[in-house]
């Protein structure tokens, strides 16, 4: 699911792709994550081939920080990955921004 969110985040959002497209399309309980996903999620998985350092449980649990460190629910990211990809093809549609952001990835 990184790797899936990390070239869609890239067609509208350039510098920070990863946490902008989490800030500005998932649902409201990811935002204040956005970094720490990016940094401890994404670049372990991608990079490292591991997540130790954070806890993925096998259900729907929300997003959170857990004993000092993020904790995410794997069914409930992919829900969100999902509606955060959808939110954003829709306003693709209409926000002349985003699809000069998105013209400029392509």
């Amino acid at each position: 699911m990184m790797c899936t969110l990390d070239p869609i985040a890239s067609h509208g959002y350039r510098k920070h792709h990863f946490a902008d497209f989490i800030v500005a399309h998932f649902p409201a309980d990811y935002p204040v994550h956005a970094v720490q996903i990016f940094e401890l999620s994404r670049n372990s998985l991608i990079h490292s081939w591991n997540l130790f350092e954070v806890p993925i449980y096998p259900d729907s649990s929300g997003v959170r920080i857990e004993n000092g460190t993020l904790a995410i629910g794997l069914l409930n990211f992919f829900d969100a990955l999902m509606q955060g990809t959808e939110e954003f093809l829709e306003r693709l549609q209409t926000d002349a921004v985003l699809q000069k952001k998105y013209a400029r990835a392509i």
